[in-house]
């Protein structure tokens, strides 16, 4: 009875459950809840309006303006000290506009110091435009702190690992998280790998990105088709960072002059200006596109030159601060190496996941990633007696890295598939304090180094991109440890109180307003492809409104920059034609808000096109030099001439074999 008396309840219940939930249902449609919205309530747009102006930001001449006293012609041959200058210009000078100079030109702004960048060339033209593209902890070095028990090299990892996600924080349209593939052809490298790659998770900590994993054999293929799966057991996928190197070196360049620095690309130091104590106050330096030169007392001089530091060592070690004819018989501090990459179509590599060939033929790993919708591969390894001027890559080297990767891909690899092709040079350095007179090797130092020589110069050199902010507030920390009247109020250009440093989770031009939407929005409110929005939104963060402002204005703007000196331009198809999201818009943009002066600052530099497909550069060469040539006045003589440089160099970016040596003009 009583069973019944439950089971007529239940069965009450539920029906009574199912009238309740069926008029709910019924209510719910027949009187949705956006009726009852008002009507400015409804699809509210959660993201600020579009920045479509840049912020004052001050043109190349108005900074070479700031600079001190103008050299008179009749002066031009004599030789100056630092008393020569009456007033100080700034506190700081720092030489050398790559990773390392804009890094400490940013870190030393944002402490409140007066500060002036000067580069010889672009921002970013020598090694820092030609790494691996990885802000990586380096898995290499985990695995000898293992081996060799080395306490240093775990250091290593676990700063680089930090800096990684620094990085990854501070310019996220330039930096992103990469799954990468180790493949396993045997069951053994299986726990050994994975055992490495957990540990590597582990000294990340709390900044681990996203946790390694173990994928079948099917998955593997599944995501790297091109894999020969002759013998494949499985692979391991781990996470790395992968960004944009000049890009990321042109944002620190700008975030720099947003905090006040003067920055200055094409103006090199002809002197170091020295006291009657020989201590370093200042330098001499030259605008390399009008001939003018100008001397500038500084308090401090930093040298960042990277490769080429032993040079500026050299003019330190002259009692006038002037560059030798040859080479001082003096401690060396670089032990330079040379690394070439190349980039390959896109079906070498899968779009999303890269490709670590964990021990080379000769015992090193080389990558194969996903980079700017190619295949980027390296790198070699190959130590040179002297640092080039301009390194080029060899037949040799590029015949190298396609040999490893044929280990791995089913189909040929061939010579022809080279979209381009480069060498950078590693600045691997040692202590000249601890290098004895009689020219013994000595042991290298595998971070940075920061040296700070009797006249009061500090170098820093060595590192890699990843722990550029680290080497950059270690640099900075010794200027002010060297300098301590900079940290004086009365005493210091701006009259401040000097901070901390500030740059751990400083964010980057670009990066802040930027939302990982913002491709998508870019392509609603502009109407362009998606392909154009994601790319301007990847490259330039939240500046990608301002150039397509540029580019709706006039057709002409829409236009890639290939066929930008095309005489019929209403004739001519726009971008949506062709396979490269560069154009015109984008050029200009680039000239008068981010200090374009050369066609390869645009090509190889802000662009990245002459390192995606130098065969593509060539074509777009003309089209470069008229806009550029229009923008800035350029006379026909100088637009010849930078039309035939800009061709000469692209075509020792993997197109023309040179068998004998990667090396150019070595110095």
């Amino acid at each position: 009875m009583f069973r019944q008396q439950i089971r007529r309840f239940s069965k009450a219940s539920f029906l009574a459950g199912a009238a309740v939930a069926s008029a709910y249902v019924t209510y719910e449609v027949a009187f949705p809840k956006t009726q009852l919205l008002n009507e400015n309530e409804k699809y509210v747009n959660k993201f600020p309006s579009f920045k479509t102006t840049v912020e004052n930001m001050p043109s190349r001449e108005e900074m070479l303006k700031k600079l001190g006293p103008e050299i008179k012609k009749e002066d031009k041959d004599k030789v100056f000290s630092a008393e020569d200058v009456p007033e100080k210009s700034f506190d700081l000078v720092i030489i050398g506009g790559g990773a390392s100079g804009a890094g400490s030109a940013v870190d030393a702004s944002l402490r409140g110091l007066n500060v002036l960048v000067v580069e010889k060339e672009d921002f970013a033209a020598g090694t820092s435009s030609k790494s691996t593209k990885m802000a990586h902890g380096g898995v290499r070095y985990l695995e000898k702190a293992i081996f060799q028990l080395s306490k240093a090299q775990l250091d290593l990892v676990i700063e680089a690992l930090a800096e990684r996600a620094s990085m990854l924080e501070n310019a996220p349209h330039l930096a992103t998280i990469l799954p990468i593939a180790i493949p396993i052809y045997k069951w053994w490298q299986l726990p050994y790998m994975y055992s490495g790659c957990l540990m590597y998770d582990l000294f990340a900590g709390r900044q681990a990105l996203r946790y390694s994993y173990i994928q079948s054999r099917a998955a593997t293929l599944a995501t790297q088709p091109q894999l020969d799966s002759e013998g494949l057991k499985a692979s391991l996928v781990y996470h790395d960072g992968s960004f944009n190197d000049a890009r990321f070196n042109t944002a620190l360049a700008l975030t720099a002059i947003k905090q006040g620095a003067t920055v200055l690309n094409y103006t090199e130091v002809e002197q170091l200006l020295k006291n009657s104590e020989n201590k370093v106050k200042g330098v001499r330096v030259r605008d390399r596109e009008t001939g003018k030169e100008y001397l500038v007392k500084a308090e401090a001089v930093l040298n960042c030159t990277g490769p080429y530091s032993d040079r500026l060592l050299d003019m330190d070690h002259d009692p006038k601060g002037v560059s030798p004819a040859k080479a001082l018989d003096t401690p060396r501090m670089v032990v330079p190496s040379g690394g070439v990459h190349i980039v390959l179509p896109e079906y070498y590599c899968s779009k999303d996941v890269g490709l670590l060939d964990a021990s080379t033929s000769d015992g090193r790993v080389m990558f194969f990633l996903p980079w700017q919708g190619r295949v980027l591969a390296g790198t070699t390894d190959v130590a040179l007696k002297s640092v080039p001027e301009h390194p080029v890559a060899s037949e040799d080297e590029i015949e190298e890295i396609l040999k490893e990767l044929q280990h791995y891909v089913t189909f040929e690899v061939k010579r022809d598939d080279v979209l381009s092709a480069w060498c950078g040079v590693r600045p691997l350095v040692k202590d000249p304090r601890k290098a004895p007179k009689n020219g013994a090797t000595q042991e290298l130092v595998r971070n940075h180094l920061v040296h700070t020589s009797d006249t009061g110069l500090v170098t820093l050199s060595g590192g890699k991109w990843t722990t550029y902010r680290e080497m950059s507030q270690d640099a900075v920390d010794e200027v002010l440890k060297v300098h301590p009247e900079l940290k004086d109020p009365t005493k210091n250009v701006n009259h401040v109180e000097i901070k901390p440093c500030q740059t751990q989770h400083h964010k980057l031009v670009g990066a802040e307003d930027f939302d990982t939407s913002l491709a998508a929005r870019l392509a609603q409110a502009y109407k362009v492809p998606s392909d154009l929005a994601a790319h301007l939104a990847s490259n330039y963060g939240d500046r990608a409104p301002v150039i397509l402002e540029i580019y709706k204005k006039d057709r002409a703007n829409r236009l890639p920059v290939a066929l930008a000196a095309a005489d019929e331009l209403a004739q001519l198809p726009t971008y949506e034609e062709f396979e490269f999201p560069f154009t015109v818009a984008e050029l200009k943009y680039s000239v008068h808000n981010e200090y374009a002066r050369h066609p390869l600052d645009f090509l190889a530099r802000r662009s990245r096109l002459a390192f995606l497909d130098a065969r593509a550069a060539q074509k777009a060469v003309k089209g470069v030099v008229k806009v550029m040539g229009d923008e800035l006045n350029w006379d026909d003589e100088k637009r010849s001439q930078l039309e035939k440089e800009t061709t000469q160099y692209i075509e020792h970016m993997g197109l023309t074999a040179n068998k004998t040596s990667f090396l150019e003009n070595e110095v």
